[in-house]
């Protein structure tokens, strides 16, 4: 009993130090930190880097070096670099590639990438990979890196899907036809504090770590004079904000709300 005790302490204390180290950030930095990025280097020459997408992502951009070690100086040379931006999607990802690039283990890769979002950009600090094995990718034949990762995941996707999709039924039989997938936080005069919905909607559930990865499962936000309310992607959705946020956000369901309302 005790251990459990304790774990769900360090739990707690843990939350709390996550909240309070992203409260002491710079907003810019806030917003980037939910976006992960991927890199992978080829043989024997190219690099691949990528981000899933996202409706907070109008454009992303990176900003990449590579250097090389020197014996006469402590700091790196530099001496190649990638700078590009693209607002193309591919295959349900941002991704930036350099097919010529030689990269080499033992070297280190410096990026920070941009985000352009309602006209706003935002970057991230710059970031240093060690090129060691794991960041290789050597693929069994000609395919791209890209097409090889729906390939492979292809059939994992069709069977989530179908879980999901039974689940949905399954939530459907229990609450019924007149459930919605809508969401409220309260807050009085929300249109006089909150400037950007769906921001705000999203940095809540991104402060809560098992909410992130439905942070781009939002589909629409608006505001009221009592609060800011959004629309999941799904019931299940809806209900995984309701069942984690327990405790760490002030979401209500805006079925019961409108109900206590009447």
């Amino acid at each position: 009993m005790r251990s459990i005790v304790s774990l769900i302490l360090c739990l707690a204390l843990l939350t709390l130090s996550l909240a309070q180290e992203d409260a002491h950030l710079p907003d810019y930095l806030v917003f980037t930190k939910q976006f992960a990025v991927h890199v992978q280097v080829r043989e024997p020459s190219g690099i691949m880097i990528w981000t899933r997408d996202s409706s907070l992502i109008d454009m992303f951009g990176l900003e990449l070096y590579v250097g090389r070690g020197n014996h006469s100086h402590r700091e790196q040379i530099w001496d190649r670099q990638l700078l590009v931006n693209t607002s193309v999607v591919q295959d349900g990802k941002f991704l930036i590639h350099d097919d010529d690039m030689v990269v080499e283990k033992g070297e280190t890769i410096r990026y920070r990438f941009t985000v352009l979002h309602k006209k706003t950009l935002f970057h991230s600090n710059f970031r240093r990979i060690l090129v060691t094995d794991h960041l290789f990718y050597r693929p069994t034949n000609n395919y791209c890196f890209s097409q090889c990762l729906v390939s492979d995941q292809l059939i994992a996707h069709q069977e989530i899907a179908h879980l999901k999709e039974l689940l949905e039924q399954k939530i459907m039989q229990c609450v019924g036809t007149q459930a919605s997938e809508h969401l409220f936080f309260p807050l009085e005069n929300a249109a006089k504090l909150v400037a950007d919905a769906e921001l705000y909607v999203k940095h809540r559930l991104f402060q809560v770590d098992a909410l992130r990865p439905l942070v781009n499962n939002v589909v629409t936000t608006y505001l009221a004079h009592n609060g800011v309310g959004f629309r999941m992607y799904t019931l299940l959705d809806k209900f995984k904000v309701l069942e984690l946020g327990k405790g760490y956000l002030d979401v209500i369901d805006f079925d019961t709300f409108l109900q206590e309302s009447i």
